[in-house]
């Protein structure tokens, strides 16, 4: 009887050792700015994706190096979206690139509780209703935390910066929007990578908005920053498990992902 205890206690010690290393460890990190790329056209490389990669747990956003296109890693995947002539775009995907990036938002993430989504969220509602289904699940929406928004979903809008026409030095929001390739589907199959924060306005969200969102698509392929989505009922919200230092303590979700 004593041996099957020691049995049974070990085997429950090593699981909670397990569980442990699928939690997150609640940081996310901001390589570069959109204040330096947009007030002091600073657009040169502040980071090598290969030094991050590869890495199945990592998941980002970001604009590629002098402004020559978008990059979303999701799980470790990167998406690499670069303006191909006027109106188009080409994207490819890897597991490793010694592409740089001027911008990149990054969160390790090992292991995902998710949300159904009961009932429709309009783009304009998003910021709201990501963090209080955030809270509700747990997590402290007073800190930075990445999400995942996957599905079916409707009027999906994105585009692709294109740094050749942005003129040097100083430039706006409304100037890098002028000059990127945009593109829309009506409703399709993607997955959404995004980051919130309620104190990063200038540093990855722009002024009056609290996620910086990117689309992955694999028909067609493509990725991009998210300017419009509608999330219908059935698309599933996904947040990171939350790690043991007690960032997060709100009931257990009922999906788990890893």
């Amino acid at each position: 009887m004593r041996r099957i205890m020691v049995t049974i206690l070990s085997c429950l010690l090593w699981l909670g050792c397990a569980s442990s290393t699928n939690r997150w460890d609640g940081e996310v990190r901001a390589h570069g700015s959109l204040r330096a790329m947009l007030h002091e056209g600073k657009a040169g490389a502040v980071v090598a994706l290969d030094s991050l990669l590869p890495n199945h747990e990592l998941y980002a956003v970001g604009a590629l190096a002098d402004l020559s296109g978008e990059v979303t890693i999701v799980g470790g995947r990167v998406y690499l979206s670069y303006p191909d002539g006027s109106e188009d775009v080409r994207t490819e995907t890897t597991t490793k690139t010694n592409a740089g990036a001027a911008l990149l938002v990054t969160s390790m993430v090992a292991a995902w509780d998710s949300v159904r989504i009961t009932e429709p969220i309009s783009f304009e509602d998003l910021d709201e209703k990501i963090g209080k289904l955030a809270a509700s699940a747990g997590i402290d929406v007073d800190e930075r935390f990445p999400f995942l928004l996957s599905g079916e979903l409707e009027d999906l809008q994105w585009h692709v910066i294109d740094g050749r026409k942005i003129a040097s030095g100083e430039s706006s929001h409304e100037d890098h929007h002028a000059a990127a390739i945009h593109l829309k589907l009506g409703r399709t199959r993607a997955t959404l990578v995004g980051f919130y924060s309620d104190k990063d306005q200038g540093v990855f969200t722009h002024m009056g908005s609290r996620t910086h969102i990117h689309c992955a698509l694999d028909e067609p392929l493509s990725t991009g920053h998210v300017g419009h989505v509608t999330i219908p009922v059935g698309a599933t919200l996904m947040i990171p498990t939350a790690h043991a230092g007690g960032r997060t303590g709100g009931r257990p979700l009922v999906e788990r992902w890893q």
